[in-house]
């Protein structure tokens, strides 16, 4: 029996609308005056997708950050809030990752919804959600 053919999250994402970022953000520690500078920003992520290997790269005004990873492999980086460890696996046409991190695990998810449109959630260690949603450019 051969695998089950997965969503294609390939291609260029324009971030269009933003829910509960400012109180995720907080929940991370992060101070206010970064938090303002983070509302403001636009968001665009390029996914390359080759089977069950990923290449993300999210682009904002302030950092760009990168990361390569398959699924179910761990893997290691930086951003502003300090190291983290990320395993990312499938859960039907949902990308679910775990982030360990300083501030403690990290839940997100990342799936195509009927209208084509692409939601982002993150959710902090205390259970504050937020939710982007990205448009195809």
């Amino acid at each position: 029996m051969s695998p089950p053919e997965r969503v294609d999250l390939s291609g260029t994402w324009k971030m269009v609308h933003v829910e509960n970022f400012d109180a995720y953000l907080q929940a991370l520690g992060i101070g206010f005056v970064l938090r303002a500078i983070a509302k403001m920003l636009s968001n665009t992520q390029i996914i390359e997708q080759d089977g069950d290997s990923f290449y993300v790269k999210d682009i904002n005004t302030l950092q760009t950050h990168e990361v390569s990873f398959r699924i179910g492999v761990p893997v290691e980086g930086t951003t502003v809030i300090g190291k983290y460890k990320v395993t990312v696996t499938w859960d039907g046409d949902v990308l679910r990752g775990y982030t360990e991190t300083d501030k403690g695990i990290i839940r997100t998810e990342r799936y195509i919804r009927e209208d084509g449109t692409m939601l982002y959630s993150m959710t902090a260690p205390n259970g504050v959600k937020t939710t982007q949603i990205f448009v195809k450019q």
